[in-house]
């Protein structure tokens, strides 16, 4: 018995330092909790590489909240030239089937509890594993928990900030058994905002889906956030 209260002893203290408060996160993610949807316009720069050729578009779209709900997403041009009817509605279902991206996303996709470590350039970095359900929407079944992320933490005036958040897939993984997942990987780049919450400027994104019927291929954007 002597031995087994000791083990007892030694995993509650273990649980007591697994779980111990972190003040750092605790701010980091009250920023998020207190940040919103902002206006902004967006430049996306895409290729898409498929039948083994690729396919290059520059879309710029608007996102003003104050607007109403209806007339809040704006597509300005694509490839240089006015929309077309066709492209508007396009633009339009796609932008309804997402949530607008923004640092306020964080509240959500950075919900459980991450492991901590230090860069070499000694900034702090948290890891999760998975994602919460639901917290990563995309085309077809929820993929969240198949993602990691990874957040790196900069001090800017002297207050800790997210400035960089990684969301990929650690390893291939087959949706509803006819797709392939190969690679996922989406950079999200935080800039400070005066003394409020940091603001999204800039996201890389790169997608590897094997699918038949020639709906998979291999495409990645470059995107830049202007606040309005």
């Amino acid at each position: 018995m002597p031995g087994y209260r000791f083990a007892l002893i030694a995993l509650m203290l273990l649980g007591a330092t697994a779980a111990r408060a972190d003040d750092q996160l605790d701010f980091l993610r009250a920023e998020a909790a207190r940040s919103d949807k902002i206006g902004f316009e967006r430049t996306t720069r895409a290729e898409a590489l498929k039948d083994g050729k690729t396919m290059v578009s520059v879309r710029i779209d608007r996102f003003d909240p104050k607007a109403q709900p209806s007339r809040q997403w704006t597509l300005v041009s694509v490839d240089g030239r006015k929309p077309t009817a066709r492209e508007i509605a396009d633009h339009k279902k796609l932008v309804s089937s997402f949530p607008v991206p923004g640092f306020y996303r964080l509240r959500a996709i950075l919900a459980g509890e991450p492991t901590q470590a230090t860069d070499e350039r000694g900034r702090t970095v948290y890891r999760w594993d998975r994602l919460p359900p639901g917290s990563l929407p995309t085309p077809g079944p929820d993929i969240s928990g198949r993602m990691a992320a990874e957040a790196v933490v900069e001090k800017v005036g002297g207050r800790p900030m997210f400035s960089r958040v990684r969301i990929y897939a650690p390893r291939p993984f087959s949706i509803l058994s006819v797709a392939k997942m190969k690679a996922f990987d989406l950079m999200n780049i935080y800039q400070a905002d005066g003394s409020g919450p940091p603001v999204l400027v800039a996201q890389t994104s790169l997608t590897d889906v094997s699918a038949p019927f020639g709906q998979g291929g291999r495409s990645k954007s470059e995107i830049s956030f202007r606040p309005l």
